[in-house]
């Protein structure tokens, strides 16, 4: 069986991950090393399992929510993740972790050069895994040590403000959402702008415009304009200070940019975030997992 993490585990399992984008696909290190902090901090203050296939010198990572806990947000509660620098021991892994595949479960930013493996371990326990719920994306990653200048923003009005986003506007936020506008949704981003990192632009009245939020993974989403307020330089502004309080808090920048999404792509470069062909992920539905079921 797959070895389940104590928290002291947990943290030196932590301790020994040493971020660094020179290969470019350190993703999944990244995902891994936010949600074991975020959760060993009380950031994540329900319970998640850690599984490795073995101990101390582990070569592969499962973890996810646990789903009997009623405290955690619906959106969690199927979501797993995996980070391995071993194919030997992601197979060991697959095998021996004691979660249920035929469950629905949603695995997020897979990396695609796992994708055979996972899915000969699918098809033998019975679970269909077709081309259509594999939904593939880039990973823009800011590999600067700085964010960009001020004045390299383009922008057409200097009457806003840029600051984090509040907790009473999560219901806004959740209705722009592609996944939002459900209870489910409205619990997990307020959940997160409540705990994390984001940034806002605000009118002179308040209100907001523009916004791009962390999640508990370190990656950076959940990004938009009001419609009224686009073609004005405003995401820009806030996506460059969110850049900027993560780099003074030690995060390294990245974000998933879905395949169709040119316009995200053309936005995220002139902040200077880059990808390549290694970095590339996908996010797969199971047993016919729909997002905040």
């Amino acid at each position: 069986m797959a070895r389940i993490l104590s928290r002291s585990e947990l943290r030196q399992l932590a301790d020994s991950l040493v971020l660094d984008w020179s290969d470019m696909a350190s993703h999944t290190k990244a995902m891994l090393h936010c949600t074991a902090r975020h959760y060993l901090d009380g950031k994540i203050p329900w319970e998640m399992t850690f599984e490795v296939d073995r101990w101390p010198d582990y070569t592969a990572v499962l973890w996810r929510s646990n789903k009997n806990d009623s405290s955690a947000p619906t959106f969690t509660k199927n979501y797993i993740s995996l980070h391995w620098t071993n194919d030997g021991g992601l197979k060991q892994l697959l095998i021996s972790t004691s979660l249920d595949w035929t469950k629905p479960l949603f695995i997020r930013g897979f990396p695609p050069k796992g994708l055979s493996i996972l899915r000969e371990h699918l098809e033998k326990q019975g679970v269909p895994c077709p081309s259509e719920h594999i939904h593939p994306c880039d990973i823009g990653y800011y590999l600067h040590k700085t964010c960009p200048s001020l004045e390299s923003m383009t922008t057409t009005d200097n009457k806003v403000t840029i600051a984090p986003v509040k907790p009473e506007h999560s219901r806004l936020v959740s209705k722009s959402w592609k996944f939002g506008g459900t209870p489910a949704a409205d619990e997990y981003l307020h959940y997160l702008i409540s705990t994390f990192p984001s940034a806002c632009v605000y009118d002179q009245d308040g209100n907001p415009l523009s916004w791009i939020l962390m999640e508990n993974n370190g990656s950076q989403g959940v990004g938009y304009t009001l419609p009224d307020h686009r073609g004005k330089g405003y995401y820009q502004l806030a996506s460059r200070h969110l850049i900027s309080v993560c780099l003074e808090k030690g995060y390294l920048p990245f974000l998933f940019i879905e395949d169709y999404n040119e316009q995200s792509r053309n936005v995220h470069r002139k902040l200077g975030y880059t990808w390549k062909e290694a970095g590339r992920c996908a996010y797969i539905a199971l047993n016919g997992f729909v997002i905040g079921s």
